[in-house]
């Protein structure tokens, strides 16, 4: 069966100077006056009743793609090893992204302790991992640091910041993200915490969980 959105949202990212590190965004976003967003659709509440409190905000400085994300949960977990590890399993907020007119989209995934993966492809199937020298170009910072974090219960809320080079859409010779559009949408998981979450910017009309749906991606218009 096909499902398609039935009506996807559209989101203006506004340019701003590019921040030497990711620590420097939160501070540089909030002068810049970078709006932020939600991540509040709860496609599968019935099995997945826990909404965790997720919003984020996204800029871009022509040739990167900045991102802030502000999470209120009740426990954290940052298991994975290192990149490329399985970091939805932790908590993890996601952003999928995809050019115009291509078939493959890019899933950018990132714990609480900065620990990235990235792949492409066209579906959840046969998708290619980005090598260590393109996962090593994207900056990050969390509130929480760095390492490994045992699922612990938390008190006050967590924030992740990603500085993303065009690199990082390794199939496709992006070299600007200005005046461009692309197809997109946001996540908030968690799928070995106590109380497992799949959250979504964009809704999605499917049975069960499965970000890897770009039908019902929404549309990015980059200024």
């Amino acid at each position: 069966m096909n499902y398609m959105a039935d009506e996807a949202k559209t989101l203006l990212v506004p340019r701003m100077s590019l921040p030497e590190e990711a620590g420097g965004l939160p501070l540089a976003m909030a002068e810049a006056g970078v709006p932020w967003h939600s991540v509040d659709c709860q496609p599968w509440a019935e099995a997945f009743p826990y909404k965790p409190q997720v919003r984020f905000r996204i800029a871009h400085s022509g040739s990167h793609i900045l991102l802030h994300y502000w999470v209120s949960e009740h426990v954290v977990r940052a298991m994975a090893e290192a990149d490329g590890g399985p970091v939805w399993e932790d908590s993890c907020c996601e952003f999928f992204i995809q050019p115009m007119g291509s078939p493959y989209y890019y899933n950018i995934e990132c714990n609480c302790a900065g620990t990235l993966l990235i792949g492409v492809g066209q579906g959840r199937a046969g998708r290619t991992a980005a090598p260590r020298s393109v996962l090593s170009q994207v900056r990050r910072s969390s509130s929480l640091g760095s390492g490994q974090l045992t699922p612990r219960a938390i008190s006050q809320p967590w924030e992740l910041s990603l500085i993303i080079p065009a690199e990082a859409l390794f199939r496709h010779a992006v070299t600007t993200f200005s005046g461009k559009r692309f197809r997109a949408n946001f996540y908030k998981c968690g799928d070995r915490l106590p109380r497992p979450h799949f959250l979504s910017w964009q809704p999605i009309s499917l049975p069960k969980p499965d970000f890897h749906c770009p039908a019902f991606f929404g549309t990015l218009g980059f200024e």
